[in-house]
């Protein structure tokens, strides 16, 4: 596979999938570096960013445009890189859109107090390609868990932000 995949910003599922496959299983730790992994094959020029300086980016750069949640399933499934992310203190949290039939969220189990329980449902939600260097389970998936899960919160979920990468075509 070229290091640029497409030099109209689309590329096919399968490729999608598999450098976010890459992503999840070189990064497992690292939400930044996860998504870095892809981006770098859509634009090699762009330097690694921590999560909130990725945020930061993204919103003022003209080759990433804001897209709504409605729009996600279907531009992921064109092949198109879309980046979704939430700035924290002292870490943010940035994670893929993944390829695929959209899914109920939750269903995953987790602890909580020394407790084991299972995430109710939200929704149906596009898939996810996450990691983290927390121990929260929704922030872990490769296409398994939901853009929700990564943040297991409606408050919090209201609050996430998405945008896809839209490269120079030299028109």
């Amino acid at each position: 596979m070229p290091d640029v995949l497409n030099p109209s910003g689309t590329v096919s599922v399968a490729d999608l999938k598999k450098v976010a496959d890459e992503a999840y299983e070189k990064h497992p730790g690292s939400c930044s570096h996860a998504v870095w992994h892809v981006i770098k094959r859509y634009a090699p020029e762009q330097p690694y960013r921590t999560a909130n300086s990725l945020i930061a980016f993204m919103t003022g750069d003209k080759h990433w445009k804001e897209v709504p949640v409605s729009d996600l399933n279907e531009r992921v499934n064109r092949g198109e890189l879309i980046v979704g992310g939430l700035t924290d203190q002292p870490n943010g949290h940035v994670i893929l859109v993944y390829p695929g039939t959209p899914k109920p969220s939750g269903g995953y189990a987790y602890t909580r107090k020394g407790k084991s329980l299972t995430m109710p449902a939200r929704g149906m939600y596009p898939r996810a390609m996450s990691t983290s260097l927390g121990n929260w389970a929704g922030a872990k998936s490769k296409g398994d868990k939901t853009i929700w899960d990564a943040w297991a919160s409606d408050e919090k979920f209201a609050q996430v932000k998405f945008w896809r990468y839209e490269p120079d075509t030299g028109k």
